[in-house]
Parts: C-alpha cells; sequence; structure tokens
C-alpha cells in the first residue's frame, strides 16, 4: 500500500496534464500512486493519459463513459485509491519539488486527519498577475491546530475562516475514501469543493495547518479570462450549482445527525448557504451586464430563497451607503454614484420583501443583521428618514463590519472559486 494516493480529475486538458503528473512522479519521495481519472474528453486527454501511465507503473489510470463532473471524477478516484494519505490536484497545476517528503515529515510528528498547506500562485496573464498576490494571501492558511466540531465550525465562518478548495489539502487516505463513499452519485461542478469539505470537516478530528508550506503551484488564469462577462443562461447554471451543493449539504445532515452528533448542525448549514449565495450573488453583481441584472435577479430567486436573495441586495446597500455616509465630500461624482446605487439596490430589496411576505417571518439571521446596517448607514446618511423606532443596540453591534474586507475576502473566494473550473 503507498503511502501517498494523488487523484487527478482530468477533461479535454492534453496540454497541461503531462506537466502535472511528472511534478508528483518526479517528488524525491518515490512511494505513491497517481490516480488519473477522465470523465469522458472529448479530445485526446485519454491517449495522453495512457502515454503517462506508459511511463511510470506508478499511474493508473481510470476512465467514465460519460460526463459526470468534478464531484463524480474526484469519487472514483479517491474510493479506488489504496494510500495512507490522499490528495487531490487539478489537472493545469502542480506539485512543488519536495512536497511530499515535507507532508511526510510533517505528519510523522503531527497526527491529524487533514493538512492544509500553502500555495505559489503562478499568473498565466496580465488579469492573473494582478490578483496573484491576493491570491497568494486568500489560499496561505493561518497556522493553528483544530479538533473535532470546531474544524467545520471555523472553515465557514464568517471570519477567520479557511477556503473550501480540496486542493492543498491532504486527508488520511481512509477518511478522504469514507468522506468520497458518502457522496451521492450526481453531477456537481463548481461547488464540489465546499459540499466535500463541509463532508470531510464532519468526519475528521484533527486539522492541521502547516506553516511556511507554499506546495501546491496554482496556475491561475490558465484557459480563462478573468472578469469575464456571464449570460443570464450561465449565470442561471452557476447559481443553480450552488444551490445544488446546499441541497446536498442538508441531505447529508438529515442522513447523519445521529451517527455524527453535534448540537449546532443548523448554525453550519447556515453558515454554508451564506457563503454560497455570497458567491452566487456576487457573479451576479459583478459579471452581469447591467441590462440583464433584472433577469439574473429572477434566475437567483428561482434557486434561493427571497431571505438569502436580500441578504446579499442589502449587503450592496450596505457597502454603497456606508462610501457615501463617510465620503469627504458627498457632492461628487464617486459620492453620488454610490447613493444611487444603494438606493437602487434597497429598491431591489423591498420589491423582493413586498412579492414575498415570508421574508417578514425570516430566522435568517445574516440577512437580518445585514439589512439592519444597511438601514442604520442609509439613516445616517440621510439617504432614507429615521423611523419613531430604532434597533436595539444588540442588533446594532451584531451588524458591524468592515465593508472592504468583506469585499476584498469575497473577491478572492469569487477567483478562486470560479477560476479553476
Amino acid at each position: 500500500m503507498p503511502v501517498f494516493s494523488i487523484v487527478i480529475p482530468a477533461y479535454n486538458n492534453s496540454r497541461y496534464l503531462p506537466e502535472c503528473v511528472h511534478s508528483i512522479t518526479g517528488q524525491s519521495f518515490r512511494d505513491l500512486e497517481v490516480v488519473i481519472v477522465d470523465d469522458a474528453s472529448t479530445d485526446d486527454t485519454y491517449e495522453t493519459m495512457r502515454r503517462l501511465a506508459a511511463e511510470d507503473e506508478r499511474v493508473t489510470i481510470m476512465r467514465h463513459e460519460s460526463n459526470s463532473g468534478t464531484l463524480a471524477a474526484r469519487k472514483t478516484g479517491v474510493t479506488a485509491s489504496h494510500g495512507d494519505y490522499v490528495l487531490l490536484v487539478d489537472q493545469d497545476d502542480e506539485l512543488a519539488p519536495g512536497t511530499l517528503a515535507s507532508l511526510h515529515a510533517y505528519a510523522q510528528g503531527n497526527p491529524a486527519d487533514i493538512y492544509h498547506y500553502g500555495v505559489r500562485v503562478e499568473a498565466a496573464t496580465e488579469a492573473a498577475r494582478q490578483a496573484a498576490a491576493g491570491m497568494t494571501g486568500f489560499l496561505t492558511p493561518t497556522p493553528r491546530t483544530l479538533q473535532g466540531q470546531e474544524i467545520l465550525a471555523t472553515q465557514f465562518a464568517q471570519q477567520d475562516g479557511f477556503d473550501w478548495h480540496v486542493h492543498h489539502k491532504m486527508f488520511r487516505g481512509d477518511l478522504a475514501r469514507r468522506a468520497y463513499g458518502i457522496a451521492p452519485d450526481t453531477r456537481l461542478l463548481l461547488s464540489d469543493d465546499l459540499y466535500m469539505c463541509f463532508v470531510i470537516d464532519s468526519l475528521a478530528d484533527v486539522y492541521e495547518a502547516i506553516p511556511d508550506s507554499p506546495w501546491y503551484v496554482y496556475h491561475l488564469g490558465r484557459g480563462e479570462t478573468l472578469g469575464s462577462r456571464l449570460t443570464v443562461e450561465a449565470f442561471a447554471t452557476l447559481a443553480g450549482r450552488d444551490a445544488k451543493a446546499l441541497r446536498l449539504i442538508n441531505d447529508f445532515v438529515a442522513a447523519h445527525r445521529t451517527d455524527i452528533p453535534r448540537d449546532d448542525w443548523d448554525e453550519r448549514v447556515a453558515d454554508v448557504r451564506d457563503r454560497l449565495i455570497e458567491h452566487t450573488m456576487n457573479e451576479w453583481q459583478d459579471n452581469l451586464p447591467e441590462e440583464s441584472k433584472q433577469a439574473g435577479l429572477e434566475s437567483a430567486l428561482r434557486c434561493w430563497s427571497p431571505d438569502a436573495v436580500c441578504g446579499e441586495l442589502y449587503r450592496y446597500v450596505r457597502d454603497y451607503a456606508y462610501a457615501f455616509l463617510v465620503a469627504d465630500d458627498r457632492n461628487d461624482d464617486a459620492s453620488q454614484r454610490n447613493r444611487r446605487q444603494a438606493l437602487r439596490y434597497l429598491r431591489m430589496a423591498q420589491t423582493i420583501e413586498r412579492d414575498h411576505a415570508e421574508t417578514s417571518e425570516t430566522h435568517n439571521g445574516h440577512y437580518l443583521a445585514l439589512k439592519s446596517i444597511a438601514m442604520s448607514h442609509l439613516m445616517d446618511s440621510g439617504l432614507v428618514p429615521r423611523p419613531t423606532t430604532e434597533p436595539s443596540a444588540a442588533t446594532e453591534r451584531h451588524a458591524q463590519h468592515s465593508p472592504a474586507a468583506d469585499r476584498l475576502r469575497a473577491l478572492f473566494r469569487r477567483i478562486a472559486y470560479h477560476l479553476k473550473h
């Protein structure tokens, strides 16, 4: 049985796959297997895989008869693996020289279920170079040890969480095979990382974030265009995938409430819901043309509950109203644009609330907090009149925020989440 199993899902990528595989088979630590799963490519990817397997007997290749998505490809590879540890590597990325030896040495002195190591971002385009520094910071874990229930409670937290990619993490082999064995046989793209992190976190006892470990070589922008515009149809697909990930997480929790006992399942699902709808609506705001915004909003509402969508609209109200509130000159062009945008998103949110009465009875704390602070900024800046009764001090404290930090964090999540698929 090998020490390491490295699983690579492959689809229509014969160009970079040899570079990826050679970065693994060329490691100084030799006791490994590489499992490549072709998800029914339509180009010469499978032929490339066959040549790689002929070069090195440690390379095993598998092939899906029909395209089934990233979750299925990773599940096929992980459940067929034999290693003490499992790593997942994307087909156009690499492992830095010495990675496996370093991971093995660290694991010998620090037994854990999840090992989170850092990245070195290699930018493929000028736009990627501009994003590389921030991306490196976002994907570099904070050195720490987490145990038991705090792993899941921390990963998807609004503050001080850690990214939900399954690459640049090493998993104890039996845990990874159990987690992927639980995963349903369903098509899931983009959001499969987040879904599997939730499952793995739920099963894990110890998480280790390794200091000074830039060992995963992340090729940012290969085959992608940063800031590319979405069509309404593409946005609807994206929103649907995010919503499907949440449904699968709810199914997992319903099936395992008894055998994985914890008293905070509802809070942990709410954390994931907030991160997923944040991603959906950032794509709506940033990458849908203005003339498509309303149609995109209707698509989001077909996938997501009205309070979740409204919460994100109030996040934008909050940020624009805050920028207007603290401006040195409220009459300049930038301030006036912030004023118009704050009121525009406010009208959108209020229209949804009026058309969906259930928002008035929601217990969605994220939505309620975002609405509270947004309205506070609107009133403080004089953009809307102050009501006769004010929100409670406790509600105000709950809604405190840093708009700039929130937007920066959301940007890096969006790039990391979107560009690699």
